[in-house]
């Protein structure tokens, strides 16, 4: 008597050309989502192969992703076991923030401590040793943030903008790589997508902003951190609002 094909998860055949990079997120998607648990392993490769209808060239090539991630160790001839999120990779908190159609807000406000804070230590540091021509190039910016004949994402490119000019401000080396790596992170795939369901405005901060420019071009420095702080908590309120300015739950978007 032959067994009937035992289904491991419902995966779907893989579209890309990539096919590994496919199966690496739809198995990245099962773990997030908990269908494979910390300490559990992985199905073997051939049954993950005969699930995604691919060779095991490419589900060996997907494990290597997702060990690259810090999701699974490998052991030779014992397998993929899932590893707890904790442990993972940072490059791993985009796709945990967005996945499967869900933003996560928790997660997102657990981001925002952390972010927030950071931001306007460089912020306020970047006040005090600001000059002429980043103040030409925040105007600039802001007149970009404002302007709503360009598309959502692309306002929301030149706010992450600000942040690499106010570490240029700095002068700190330490500053303008973090934030460099800040504005990659806040560009990714997943959280683009995220903005995109939660319908962000980047308007929304562009009067604190002008309240910021004023007092750095009147030699205000005390006003500006102030206004600084104010902007700083509207981008993280712009992060977990939707259009109509409401915080917004985890749920699935149609």
């Amino acid at each position: 008597m032959t067994n009937a094909p035992r289904t491991v998860v419902p995966f779907q055949p893989p579209q890309r050309r990539r096919l590994h990079q496919d199966v690496a997120e739809q198995l990245r998607d099962a773990i997030l989502d908990g269908r494979f648990a910390a300490g559990e392993k992985l199905p073997p490769e051939r049954e993950l192969a005969e699930e995604f209808q691919v060779n095991r060239t490419s589900v060996r090539e997907a494990i290597k992703v997702l060990e690259g991630l810090g999701l699974v160790s490998v052991r030779q001839g014992d397998g993929a076991t899932v590893r707890p999120l904790i442990d993972a990779s940072f490059d791993l908190l985009p796709a945990m923030i967005f996945h499967g159609g869900r933003a996560d807000l928790t997660l997102l406000g657990e981001l925002n401590e952390v972010i927030r804070p950071l931001l306007f230590e460089m912020g306020r540091l970047a006040i005090e040793r600001c000059d002429a021509a980043r103040l030409g190039e925040l105007r600039r910016l802001r007149a970009e943030i404002a302007d709503e004949s360009r598309e959502r994402e692309e306002r929301s490119r030149s706010l992450r903008d600000v942040l690499v000019v106010l570490s240029d401000m700095t002068g700190n080396r330490v500053w303008q790589m973090l934030a460099r790596r800040t504005h990659a992170f806040l560009s990714a795939a997943p959280l683009r997508e995220a903005r995109g369901r939660l319908r962000s405005d980047p308007g929304r901060i562009v009067p604190a902003m002008d309240t910021c420019i004023a007092a750095l071009e009147s030699g205000r420095t005390q006003d500006a951190v102030a206004a600084l702080q104010q902007v700083i908590g509207m981008v993280g309120d712009t992060t977990l609002a939707d259009g109509r300015g409401r915080t917004t739950r985890n749920r699935r978007e149609p």
